[in-house]
Formats: structure tokens, sequence, C-alpha cells
């Protein structure tokens, strides 16, 4: 019997946070990736290995309250290759954000879109949201290409909204409709026998 993990793909798979991660990861993005973490968000100051922990911990143990969730990426092999989360998560209009990160030795193997199409078949067919909102800093054109890539259409830009090496970027912002990934990735029926007849109940 063929067994269909949800949260495997061909090249990836999600999961939560585990205790073995807390020395592990996200510094083990251990020699810190400046690159990285600009396109995460900024240059931070240092943190000690202690606050690491710490923070990844909260992030582990964080009751749940709406349906924000912190993936770690892992692939085939058993190693983490990065993290994928979603926040912003309004259940009323149903929409949400997520954002990515990958250790760069591992870009460019197709892991990102994998993960993301993941979770979004998650959020759109088992959370029923019909919305997700991407942002990408001007900078990236990584992450600009790839979404372009994935399908997003192109919402907007928010001038001189981010600061760093000494400039000021934008940010730019893409979306996605259930509809439209239903186009790109249909979805599988759960059954496919249409002969299928309920039979009346016998008289007597």
């Amino acid at each position: 019997m063929t067994i269909n993990h949800f949260w495997r793909g061909n090249r990836i798979r999600l999961r939560a946070i585990e205790q073995k991660d807390l020395d592990r990861v996200i510094h083990s993005f251990e020699d810190v990736d400046t690159e990285v973490e600009r396109y995460e968000s900024e240059v931070p100051f240092p943190l000690s290995r202690e606050q690491d922990r710490d923070g990844l911990e909260a992030l582990r143990k964080r009751e749940p309250g709406d349906d924000s969730f912190f993936w770690i990426i892992e692939n085939l092999e058993g190693e983490v290759v990065g993290y994928i989360n979603t926040f912003d998560c309004e259940r009323r209009p149903g929409v949400f954000k997520y954002a990515i990160a990958l250790q760069q030795p591992f870009w460019g193997r197709g892991y990102a879109r994998e993960a993301i199409t993941i979770v979004l078949r998650y959020y759109f067919r088992e959370l029923r949201y019909q919305k997700l909102t991407a942002m990408v800093y001007s900078f990236n054109e990584r992450s600009l290409r790839m979404h372009e890539k994935l399908g997003f259409t192109f919402e907007g830009r928010l001038r001189r909204t981010v600061y760093t090496n000494g400039q000021y970027y934008d940010h730019i912002f893409f979306g996605m409709t259930k509809e439209e990934f239903d186009v790109l990735d249909p979805p599988q029926a759960l059954w496919q026998d249409t002969q299928y007849v309920i039979q009346p109940p016998a008289s007597t």
C-alpha cells in the first residue's frame, strides 16, 4: 500500500520544531549568512546561543491562537534546509501571509517551491483560506523571480520602506487566490468511482 503523507513532497518534508532543533536550528545557520539575514528581515545585533535557543523554544511551545504556524523544512536526506512560517492569518476574510528562508547551500534545488505549494494546499483546501499575500524586498531578485515563476500576481510596491547596506529599498507585494492556485495545482479527487449507487432498502 502506498502511503500518501500530506507534509512530504518529492524533495522535502515539512515538520514541527522538535527538541533536537533547539541546539541545531536556526543557529546551525551556525555561521550566520548576512545575505540570508537581509532577505529575511534585517541584519540584527548578534544573539547568544542561549537567546537563539530561547527564541526557538518559544516558537515550539507557543499555544495556538490563530492558524499561524512555523515549519522546519528538511530534505529527504534529513538535512534541515530552512523554514517556512505563516502569519497574519485572518479567518473571517480568509487571508494570510507567509515567510520562507533557506540556507544558501540549498538554493536553486526547488525546495522553496515545493514547501510553498504544500503550505498553500493546506491553507486553501483544508483551512478554507482564499487569498495569500507575499512580501518581498526589492533587492531580493531570486525571490522575485521565484514568485513570478510560481504564478503569483504582482499587486503593488511600497517605495523606500526597507533600509539596509546604506540604501532604501521597496516592499514588493504578490498575491495568489485559491482559484488561481487550483489552476496551477489542480486538486485531486479523493474518490473516482462514479458508478457507485446507493441501493434502496429492501421492502418487507
